[in-house]
């Protein structure tokens, strides 16, 4: 287990792994909640003519 530390932290390539890792990770991440979010925000289409958004 020392080993696989002192790879990740010490050399040049365990630092790409780590870094490459976080970024696959992130993405997993924000790819699962924005599915999450467009489930709960369903896209209502144009806005009517009697309507008016927050800036108008």
């Amino acid at each position: 287990m020392d080993q696989v530390f002192n790879f990740l932290f010490t050399t040049r390539p365990g630092v790409g792994v780590l870094f490459f890792a976080g970024i696959a990770i992130f993405g997993i991440a924000a790819f699962i909640l924005e599915k999450r979010t467009h489930k709960m925000y369903v896209d209502r289409g144009p806005k009517g003519d009697d309507e008016e958004g927050f800036w108008d």
